[in-house]
């Protein structure tokens, strides 16, 4: 059984709506109509809180859906793929600045250069600190 059909169920047994089941959860109630579809997968918090808020167990509710189980893989796969690019980036713009100033010196033609250098080193930076660092505030 899937965990979209799974939901529903919990859902039905205790005669609740999508928007009822939507507010405990903090979502939308397109996103829960969208798990029970099979057309979204909640995200993992949204799992441990329905597991918590409606005391179904964890393995209850993922066990046979293997493609809830890929899902999480792939997203983290994602992320981290995602992060390795972007500190790789980071490091290569660093490297080049670094490499320019100690062969040429920095004078006033390379500005531009040097400017959009350091907008995208402070621009990499704060993402990947908030995907490391900071909370995951998928809903959906």
């Amino acid at each position: 059984m899937l965990i979209g059909e799974k939901i529903k169920i919990i859902r039905e047994d205790r005669k609740i709506s999508q928007e009822q089941m939507a507010k405990s959860l903090n979502v939308s109630g397109q996103a829960v109509s969208n798990w029970e579809r099979g057309k979204g997968y909640p995200d993992i918090s949204n799992i441990i809180r329905l597991s918590e808020i409606y005391d179904i167990s964890l393995d209850e509710l993922i066990r046979e859906d293997k493609n809830y189980k890929d899902v999480l893989l792939e997203k983290k796969i994602g992320k981290t793929v995602d992060n390795i690019f972007n500190v790789s980036l980071l490091l290569t713009l660093i490297i080049v600045l670094l490499y320019g100033y100690i062969t040429h010196g920095f004078d006033s033609h390379q500005r531009f250069y040097i400017i959009f250098a350091l907008v995208m080193i402070i621009h990499i930076s704060i993402y990947v600190y908030k995907q490391v660092f900071g909370k995951n505030t998928e809903t959906d």
